[in-house]
């Protein structure tokens, strides 16, 4: 395998931190807030900070160039055998985040063209922006169009926080690249899935209600709706229609919508 600097993709929801005890209390007033909304979809940047740079680790593959990824030879090594890659970091800035520990990818190219397939990736002492991940996470790719490569990530994982919080993430995702309108109008990447997120012994379930879209240059979700349900409670947050900002609309369980920033 061979890697190289082939784009860099900001594809995150980089919102506020953890989930409070006001969180747990508004719970049982049987009321969502923004607060709460917020810090679980910070739980989601976790994974979907990782889910975009190792497609990006899979892309820079496929592309069949000589250079590693985006990340710093000085603070990570890269090596290869017949059917793995491994990546061990340490303590490196990558798009604003800390990364440190090893990841292997363990696979196979699937079909002869090698075009499909799928990678196991596992973490040893990985950490993530502060939070500590155990379990595993399943990418299965698809470059059949090349300017077009999907990605389905199936999650079955805990992030473990600095205060020794535990958090469960398990779920699906599908990351769509389109490689092909990179500076033209439309989102550069698109994300589509279902996942559930528990915390403190309560259950956050997350569907992309509309495909949620990005643009290399842009830091944050600029399209798309998602829609969270706690119990008997749903409420959606609205990415807008394009802008490069930190707001959304998020729409309450009693119809109440209210525009938010982190």
């Amino acid at each position: 395998m061979k890697i190289f600097n082939y784009l860099v993709l900001i594809f995150g929801f980089i919102l506020i931190a953890a989930c409070s005890n006001d969180a747990d209390n508004d719970l049982n007033n049987e009321s969502l807030t923004s607060e709460q909304v917020k810090s679980q979809m910070q739980v989601n940047s976790i994974s979907d900070g990782l889910d975009e740079m190792v497609s990006e680790l899979l892309i820079n593959d496929k592309a069949g160039k000589s250079n590693k990824s985006n990340t710093d030879s000085a603070c990570a090594a890269i090596t290869f055998t017949e059917e793995s890659m491994s990546v061990a970091y340490n303590q490196c800035i990558i798009r604003g985040k800390t990364v440190s520990g090893t990841i292997v990818l363990t696979g196979n190219n699937g079909n002869t063209e090698g075009n499909t397939g799928s990678f196991e990736v596992t973490f040893t002492d990985f950490t993530f922006n502060g939070h500590l991940l155990n379990g595993t996470k399943t990418f299965s790719f698809d470059f059949s169009d090349s300017n077009s490569p999907t990605f389905t990530v199936v999650t079955d994982a805990t992030f473990e926080d600095a205060n020794g919080d535990i958090i469960d993430w398990k779920g699906n995702k599908v990351l769509s690249w389109h490689l092909d309108q990179i500076n033209a109008e439309g989102a550069d990447v698109t994300c589509t899935g279902d996942w559930d997120i528990t915390v403190n012994g309560i259950k956050y379930e997350f569907t992309v209600a509309e495909p949620l879209g990005a643009n290399l240059g842009c830091a944050f979700i600029t399209t798309g709706l998602m829609q969270l349900e706690v119990g008997d409670m749903t409420a959606s947050l609205d990415f807008g229609t394009g802008s490069c900002d930190q707001k959304g609309t998020v729409t309450y369980p009693n119809g109440e919508t209210e525009e938010v920033s982190w």
